[in-house]
């Protein structure tokens, strides 16, 4: 929905400062890698923001193809388990 909003123009993401993704996992389960990936690498995401975009992931668990996707998207990032 994100992805179809912003290519319609209908919202803007240049002021972005904070991206968090919540359950990566299912959505990498549920094929939605690509558009996730869009939005984080092709959109104006946080470029007009006065500060630098924070990107938080969060997951039950945390398999190779989301630790994959976390070193892509995440500055040095950190991966903390409770448990």
């Amino acid at each position: 929905r994100l992805e179809d909003m912003y290519n319609r123009s209908n919202i803007s993401l240049e002021l972005i400062q904070f991206f968090i993704l919540d359950e990566a996992d299912r959505m990498l389960d549920m094929g939605f890698e690509p558009q996730v990936r869009q939005i984080v690498e092709g959109t104006n995401m946080g470029r007009s923001s006065n500060y630098p975009r924070q990107s938080m992931m969060f997951s039950a668990t945390f398999a190779r193809e989301v630790q994959r996707m976390a070193s892509d998207f995440l500055n040095d990032y950190v991966f903390i388990t409770v448990g």
